[in-house]
């Protein structure tokens, strides 16, 4: 591991001296090529260090990237942020934000370039390393564009996904080829057929992080994100079968921990101290008070001190006490069973599920029926479903319930534009902001609508 960081450090002083215009395909020449599945595995290895130290960005996130996700939805009252020295660094509303997402933009397609070095560069095959460097590329890669897709392409709609705008897909080295924006039904398919070569490799190596167990947690996620409902269920009861929940005290220990990995957490950064990790840590925790949490979001603790996480999460002068954490666990496909099976028409099962999560959560809490279900909320923030449609009372609960459980994880924001995209507005410095609806869809840099001969930039922008 040690020869893996040094030969990664040659790779990454190389890779910085690139032009930008070219992190899409470049190739590297010269003495630092790599030959070795050692050396290829350098190149992942840079990437998955930045996780470990909790200073990547773009992959799974660091505690500060989720601060601010959360900090474009509702879950906190950004009209009352708290003045502070150095508060202008803290967005108030994801308009914001907007530019600056294009360093996740070239963050994400440098390490797709990566990935595809690996899969179609590395001569070696039939070692233990070998396969455990094709398994992390082809997860990497199709994490890179899972990622992609979620930030700067429309939400999914099944029935039209064919039709809908998807992202320049590059898998092989061509120095001449300037990609279109395939369709989002495309980069969908891309995804999985990733995931599942991922898979095939059964990879268990902690080192590379991206195990068997957690490409099936984000093939879960992706089955999720594209409405694909009843292929989600089978992949995240597999994992939550393997991953039971936890409660009480191991769940909060689990989420207060800080460089380690426990209860059933698939993945989390932040696993090693280093000084860029530790700001990210200490900025997300020391900006937490500045942010009122919303009284909407309080409200849907009904069961308020005997819910665990009611506690956990804010205390009586609505200050939020979770500190963000960005991370993979079973609680999230727990969540995806109950409303995929809600999705089906699936009642028994959406309660099943439902009710597992909040007899991990609440002390003597009352199983939910279709009788007893609480009323949607007409004067909620977000008023139609994932498919388009009003809420029924049982998606409005596991809608309510998501909410709770991964609060401060960077959740809310894409739960925001998965159903809907609600307009809603906040002030700041006097005047009304408005998060408006092609805002939940980041615009494709500048750099690229100029590379690219016919590329079509998102609705709703200008060139930037």
């Amino acid at each position: 591991m040690k020869n893996m960081k040094n030969i990664s450090l040659v790779l990454i002083v190389f890779f910085a001296c690139v032009s930008c215009k070219e992190y899409l395909d470049v190739k590297p020449k010269g003495e630092v090529i790599p030959k070795t599945a050692e050396e290829f595995g350098a190149l992942l290895n840079s990437h998955l260090n930045e996780i470990d130290e909790g200073n990547d960005e773009a992959i799974l996130g660091n505690p500060m990237e989720k601060f601010e996700l959360e900090c474009f939805g509702d879950n906190v009252e950004n009209s009352l942020t708290r003045n502070v020295t150095g508060m202008g660094a803290i967005p108030k509303y994801v308009g914001d934000r907007l530019n600056s997402f294009r360093t996740e933009y070239r963050g994400l397609y440098s390490l797709i370039r990566n990935c595809n070095l690996v899969i179609h560069e590395m001569k070696e095959s039939d070692t233990d390393l070998a396969k455990s460097c094709y398994a992390t590329a082809y997860a990497m890669r199709g994490v890179a564009y899972y990622n992609l897709m979620r930030l700067f392409c429309e939400p999914y709609n099944k029935e039209k996904a064919e039709e809908q705008l998807g992202l320049s897909i590059v898998t092989r080295f061509d120095m001449e080829a300037r990609p279109k924006r395939s369709s989002l039904k495309e980069v969908a398919t891309l995804i999985e057929e990733d995931f599942k070569k991922a898979i095939s490799y059964h990879s268990k190596s902690e080192i590379y992080r991206y195990t068997e167990d957690v490409v099936k947690a984000y093939l879960a996620r992706l089955y999720f994100w594209t409405q694909n409902w009843e292929q989600a269920i089978p992949v995240a009861k597999e994992i939550l079968d393997a991953y039971p929940l936890v409660e009480g005290a191991v769940y909060t220990d689990m989420l207060s921990a800080r460089y380690a990995q426990q209860g059933n957490v698939l993945l989390r950064s932040y696993l090693l101290t280093s000084s860029s990790g530790d700001v990210n840590y200490n900025s997300a925790k020391g900006y937490l008070p500045v942010k009122p949490v919303s009284k909407r979001f309080i409200d849907l603790f009904e069961e308020k001190e005997r819910d665990v996480r009611y506690a956990f999460s804010f205390n009586a002068k609505r200050e939020a006490l979770k500190i963000p954490m960005a991370c993979v666990r079973s609680a999230e496909m727990c969540l995806i069973l109950a409303e995929s099976h809600a999705y089906l028409n699936q009642t028994k099962e959406a309660l099943d599920y439902l009710n597992l999560l909040r007899s991990k959560r609440i002390t003597g809490y009352t199983p939910y029926t279709m009788g007893n279900l609480p009323a949607v909320d007409e004067y909620a923030l977000v008023r139609i479903n994932a498919e388009g449609n009003a809420f029924t009372p049982l998606l409005w609960a596991i809608h309510c319930e998501r909410r709770k459980e991964l609060f401060m994880e960077g959740d809310r924001w894409f739960e925001l534009k998965r159903n809907g995209c609600p307009e809603f507005w906040c002030a700041k410095d006097g005047l009304k902001y408005e998060t408006q609806q092609f805002m939940y869809t980041a615009p494709i840099p500048s750099q690229d609508i100029d590379l690219i001969p016919g590329m079509i930039q998102n609705e709703g922008y200008v060139k930037l």
